[in-house]
Order: structure tokens, then sequence, then C-alpha cells
């Protein structure tokens, strides 16, 4: 049996910037991340995606995110080969003081 923890840290708001290719828009972005439910805010040197950790995990096909004390790199999936150069999963505020 788990913990709780590791069920709450799959709904916990995740948040994850995506270094976008040079001719690329966070525009780009947006068919792919709708479909898998997945928010995107343009940013000036690339985007913020937003969502669920189950979300972004199940999108980014990696089991699960696991504890976010540190930058995460995920894959970039082929769909976004040609618009996203790398994308990581920032650590939550409470994980970087403890």
């Amino acid at each position: 049996m788990t913990s709780g923890q590791g069920d709450a840290s799959e709904e916990e708001f995740v948040e994850a910037l995506v270094e976008l290719r040079p001719d690329a828009s966070a525009g780009d972005l947006v068919p792919w991340c709708s479909r898998h439910g997945i928010d995107v805010l343009p940013m000036t040197a690339g985007a913020l995606l937003t969502g669920s950790g189950r979300t972004l995990a199940e999108a980014f096909e990696v089991p699960r995110l696991g504890t976010r004390s540190r930058p995460r790199s995920l894959p970039v999936p082929p769909a976004l080969a040609s618009t996203a150069r790398s994308v990581t999963v920032l650590p939550t505020p409470h994980a970087r003081s403890s």
C-alpha cells in the first residue's frame, strides 16, 4: 500500500517550462497540449505548461513525476519535436526549501 502523498502528487498542480525551437511559437504547442488537457501560457522565450501531475505524466509518457524538489527534464514527444527543444518540470516551492 502506498502513502497518500504519492496520490496527492499526481493530482497536484504542476508547471513545466518549454524551451522553443528558433522558428516555433507557443501557439504551436496549443493543439497538442489541448488534446492532453494541458494549458499553455506563452512567455518571452518559451511557454509555461500547467496541469495536474497525472496529466503531464500521461502526456509525456513517464510513469510519474515523483518528488519535485529539483527541476526534471521530460522527453520531448515526437509530435512536438519540431516545436520544443526541451521541457522541464519546475520544483514545487515547498520542496525547494526542504
